[in-house]
């Protein structure tokens, strides 16, 4: 995997216990960062950091619901409170959810789609943006989905909120371009995931027809995505703000 130098600085990686997200944090570490996982599992927040000191980053877990805002700003102070410092972020927790036709649809659901991929991505840039600022700049990557510059049959809360972090992401992009932080989303494809490989199980010949739309004719892999992610982050997309970035095969292309 391609890594980039990110010695000295501090990642925060929320959902960063598995999936994208794991794999986000542990190529933090491998660039050299000290890394903060947010999440709710404590469990997998403790093999999540064992796995970040594997690759030898001091990493700190903090139990954390994206959903609420006290959460979400007890994950930035001790982030700060243990590294000095916040400098890069990848905001990576999010949520499925929905499958039926729009008469269907369950409004407790969407709120909680909704709450998770949406609002738990607002919160993290509400609290993340002044602790880079008090350090001097940074970066922030969201992470999207294809759906969310695309539309899906009966996915409403899904495409939904994934629409809403391009647009937060570009909104806010702009609000802090002049003061040093730089924030674009990340459009990913259909990646192997161990949510992906049990979808996979219980409804392959679904897999196989999302997998079948991406030109390319395969998943992503998780580092794939992590390394995407790390490249938005670093130096050489210094001039890069307020972008949806697609990896997804060709998806958006055909």
């Amino acid at each position: 995997m391609i890594t980039y130098d990110f010695s000295g600085r501090v990642a925060l990686v929320t959902g960063g216990t598995s999936g994208i997200g794991l794999a986000t944090a542990r190529a933090f570490a491998r660039g050299g960062a000290r890394v903060a996982v947010a999440a709710r599992g404590d469990d997998a927040g403790r093999r999540a950091c064992a796995a970040l000191s594997r690759e030898g980053a001091p990493a700190l877990f903090v139990q954390t619901d994206v959903r609420d805002e006290a959460s979400v700003r007890r994950a930035v102070e001790q982030t700060v409170q243990r590294f000095g410092r916040l400098d890069v972020a990848a905001n990576c927790a999010g949520v499925g959810g929905d499958m039926a036709r729009l008469e269907d649809t369950d409004q407790a659901v969407w709120d909680g789609v909704m709450a998770t991929n949406a609002r738990g991505v607002w919160l993290a840039m509400r609290h993340e943006v002044p602790a880079m600022l008090e350090s001097g700049g940074g970066a922030i990557v969201n992470m999207s989905s294809i759906y969310g510059v695309a539309g899906k049959p009966a996915h409403h809360a899904y495409v939904a909120s994934k629409h809403a972090v391009v647009g937060m992401t570009r909104s806010v992009a702009l609000e802090v371009a002049s003061r040093g932080i730089r924030v674009n989303a990340l459009c990913a494809g259909v990646t192997r995931t161990p949510a992906m490989e049990q979808a996979e199980a219980l409804a392959p010949e679904l897999v196989r027809g999302l997998v079948g739309q991406h030109p390319m004719a395969r998943m992503a892999t998780e580092d794939e995505i992590a390394g995407a992610a790390l490249w938005l982050c670093s130096e050489g997309a210094g001039y890069v703000t307020g972008a949806a970035l697609p990896v997804d095969g060709g998806f958006l292309a055909a």
